[in-house]
């Protein structure tokens, strides 16, 4: 991608960039090589910079773009055909994840405001580069011996997949790995065949093929998963035969294909996963909506969410399958990969012996393959729950939020497109009271995947936990609904957020759905319970709090500020215990944070520290 050059403006100088300037800028844009923008969109961007240079501004409405970009008729409806509007909305979307990515320090910043079509043109102060910490250093082990035969074939067939499928882009290749090879050996394969149109009116297979374009784009935000799509294969029907095929040739785990058929005013979706090894069905799906000229587009994008998420996601069916194997495995016999997948394994259970070996495990991964992110990624919060669970802490040997930070800055510089990478470093920065950074970063990380329910749910909970709770719950919310098989503590900041609300008893029944193993859900149900005058209820709640954690009477403050809650809503949380029976003690002294955004204050010493939510 060709280097933005070092200029800086005055924005009060008023001073625009000039048409060369633009242009260039432009380019920069559809150069980088992980822009998600389809070739439409790409057009778009082109079409409405050169016409606004042009001083044709006045002309972007929604019909001259629908003919001159996207090919329609001069009988083009925008009531009912919504592709311009859907369309610019996308393309504002690739912007703004370019521009806290790959473009964070470009010069030029160009964007579409909400309303209209024509572009905004200005200059940005060029922030100079911030300095990391510098991460735990891998041991040194001596690595394997590489065929370089073997990786030279894998790399030509690469090359050869991908020019056969006409430069859609193959998997989650890290960033800063040390080959595609090594890319291909941390996560399973899936090829994604053709939708196929099952309705007779043959111009209905445009949503088929539309459908498959949007599955296979949201399908290569996950980084766990390498995607191959076989659209531009023409192959439109599969079978065992296929499948085996297509496993011998392009050595796929899995494979996904399905069906549109329209019924009607209604359009229903079937697509299924079958394991390319043993030939079975893993997973089976179906979707359905009204069909309109003007929802097309939205029905697409919102089936493809769910589908994508569903298969995908940390906690989806191809991980599913794959934690099973990795905890039927001793750690010490786990490959990288599957070391990353017994840590989202642990994550439904939060288990202190789990801990240990899961921390063992990705230690001993980054050793081998220290350009592995994910893993760097993850090993981050292995640390940080030392400091926010007393897990295994190990303070002879090293500062846990320290430690946390460095392995998550690792993770960033590896592959800083990475989601999982920005997440665990806004969960560091979070832990360190930094909820300026710590926003910057969340933002990144759900806008490299925002259908990825795992930077949704933690950047959520934690905005929800500091105060910023309608923008936290809505996250969370499009968390739970693109994964229902999420892990119980998915539940917590929505219980937070309607106790804060005072909605006492939406808060029971939200306290409800998920089973009560740790200290905080023994808390949040007895407090609830107290507010609603049930304290003779809310005693079991109690008693099982204090017998995980005897001190809570003195520490809940200090537990509450390690997750960055105002003390207005930790007094609230400190009512509804002493309502219920329990006798908190008040708030303690307590020093300023550092950080002038932060909301709240935190105790020195820090107490024994336990965890509302995730960790």
């Amino acid at each position: 991608m060709t280097a933005a050059p070092s200029v800086q403006r005055e924005a009060s100088a008023g001073v625009l960039p000039s048409p060369a300037e633009i242009r260039a800028q432009v380019q920069r844009i559809l150069a980088d090589p992980d822009l998600q923008a389809s070739s439409a969109r790409r057009k778009l961007l082109q079409f409405i910079v050169e016409e606004s240079l042009a001083g044709r501004a006045e002309r972007l409405k929604g019909f001259t773009i629908a003919v001159a970009v996207f090919g329609r008729n001069d009988d083009f409806d925008p009531q009912t055909d919504p592709v311009v509007r859907v369309e610019a909305r996308r393309l504002r979307r690739d912007l703004h994840s370019y521009y806290i990515t790959a473009g964070k320090r470009d010069p030029v910043i160009i964007s579409i405001p909400k309303g209209g079509y024509v572009p905004q043109f200005e200059w940005r102060e060029v922030e100079a580069a911030s300095s990391a910490p510098a991460a735990p250093p891998p041991a040194e082990v001596a690595r394997p011996p590489r065929n370089w035969l073997a990786l030279a074939l894998i790399a030509a067939v690469s090359l050869a997949v991908f020019a056969l499928f006409g430069g859609e882009r193959i998997g989650s290749w890290l960033d800063g790995g040390d080959s595609a090879a090594a890319a291909l050996q941390r996560g399973p394969k899936l090829a994604v065949l053709p939708f196929s149109s099952l309705s007779d009116d043959p111009e209905h297979a445009y949503f088929s093929r539309g459908i498959t374009d949007q599955i296979v784009t949201d399908l290569a935000r996950f980084n766990g998963l390498v995607v191959l799509s076989l659209q531009p294969a023409g192959a439109s029907r599969e079978s065992s035969e296929d499948t085996k095929a297509l496993r011998k040739r392009l050595g796929i785990d899995y494979l996904l294909s399905g069906s549109v058929r329209r019924e009607g005013n209604r359009i229903k979706l079937s697509s299924r996963l079958v394991d390319a090894q043993s030939g079975n069905i893993v997973w089976v799906g179906s979707f359905g909506d009204e069909l309109t000229p003007s929802n097309v587009f939205e029905i697409q994008e919102h089936v493809s969410q769910q589908v994508s998420a569903l298969i995908a996601s940390n906690y989806g069916v191809i991980a599913e399958a794959g934690q099973a194997e990795a905890q039927r495995q001793p750690p010490t016999s786990l490959a990288a990969y599957d070391c990353v997948l017994r840590y989202y394994a642990y994550q439904k259970t939060f288990n202190r012996q789990e801990h240990a070996k899961v921390r063992a495990c990705l230690e001993r991964a980054v050793e081998l393959d220290p350009g592995y992110a994910d893993a760097w990624a993850v090993l981050a919060n292995v640390y940080a729950q030392e400091y926010r669970f007393g897990y295994n802490p190990q303070p002879e040997l090293y500062d846990a939020r320290e430690r946390s930070l460095a392995a998550a800055n690792r993770a960033v510089k590896i592959a800083p497109r990475n989601p999982t990478a920005q997440l665990m470093l806004a969960n560091a920065l979070f832990d360190r009271h930094d909820l300026t950074k710590f926003k910057a970063a969340g933002e990144r990380a759900v806008a490299l995947n925002p259908n990825d329910p795992e930077p949704l749910v933690h950047f959520g909970l934690r905005l929800v936990y500091m105060g910023e709770w309608e923008q936290g719950l809505a996250l969370v919310t499009k968390a739970t609904a693109l994964n229902p098989e999420h892990p119980g503590w998915y539940w917590d900041p929505v219980i937070f957020y309607y106790y804060q609300k005072q909605d006492y008893k939406r808060a029971l029944v939200e306290s409800q759905k998920e089973e009560l193993f740790r200290v905080w859900q023994f808390l949040f149900r007895a407090m609830i319970l107290g507010q609603l005058g049930r304290r003779e209820e809310a005693q079991p709640a109690i008693e099982a709090a204090l017998k995980l954690k005897p001190d809570v009477p003195e520490t809940l403050w200090g537990m509450a500020r390690i997750w960055n809650v105002p003390d207005g809503d930790i007094e609230h949380m400190a009512d509804g215990l002493r309502k219920a029976g329990l006798s908190i003690a008040p708030a303690p002294p307590a020093e300023r944070l550092g950080n002038s955004s932060a909301p709240s204050v935190r105790t020195a010493p820090a107490p024994a520290p336990q965890s509302p939510a995730d960790g």
